[in-house]
């Protein structure tokens, strides 16, 4: 019996310290897991930003043009340069750059901010052989990369060119033939912008948050 009254009587003095013990823990969690709520939903954000920039290339296709002896176009941040160049029918049956000057040139692209890839749609004019190729550069002028495409005289439609490499600032593009450039169309040019600089600053703010969520929880274990 003096036992059953002793325990009673611990009980008694003792409930009041776990019940605080127990709402410490209680806050602790609470805490833990509003902190762990509200980095999700800054990082969320942040991560989308990143992944949509990566993913949405910009196609510039010329349909709905009119062009005549111009000799630059800009179009979604990319000016298109050459002596002369206009829109005529392709072998797609879209509308698509010509390169007309003489002696024939190659389309130039300079592409504002900048891109990670490009590709470009190239066809034949003339019904004669030719090297289709695609060169990007940076900024200082130096080449990037290279890729070329040979069709014969009975070739028809359109071949597809692309290079991916970062730091491309420029684009040269056209065909050559035994003479020299040769006139091609050109459709399709597609580019991968670069990122904004605030774009890796979100993306780093978001795993250093996530960082120091993980570091909390570990200490709070």
């Amino acid at each position: 019996m003096l036992d059953l009254h002793k325990q009673n009587y611990l009980k008694v003095i003792t409930s009041p310290f776990c019940n605080f013990i127990n709402s410490l823990e209680r806050i602790k969690n609470y805490e833990k897991n509003t902190l762990i709520i509200y980095s999700i939903a800054l990082f969320a954000p942040f991560a989308f930003a990143t992944s949509s920039v990566h993913a949405a290339p910009i196609t510039i296709n010329f349909d709905a043009l009119s062009l005549s002896g111009v000799s630059s176009y800009t179009e979604s941040g990319v000016t298109f340069t050459a002596p002369s160049f206009s829109t005529l029918d392709s072998p797609n049956g879209t509308l698509a750059l010509l390169e007309e000057s003489s002696p024939k040139n190659f389309l130039r692209a300079d592409i504002s901010g900048g891109a990670v890839s490009v590709s470009v749609d190239l066809g034949d004019f003339g019904g004669d052989s030719d090297l289709l190729f695609l060169e990007v550069f940076d900024s200082s002028d130096t080449s990037l990369g290279r890729t070329e495409f040979f069709i014969e005289a009975s070739f028809t439609g359109m071949e597809t060119l692309s290079l991916s490499t970062p730091g491309i600032s420029y684009a040269i593009f056209g065909a050559i033939d035994a003479v020299g450039g040769s006139s091609v169309y050109a459709d399709n040019f597609t580019i991968t912008p670069i990122p904004e600089p605030e774009t890796y600053a979100m993306l780093l703010a978001g795993l250093g948050l996530l960082g120091f969520t993980a570091r909390r929880r570990k200490q709070n274990v």
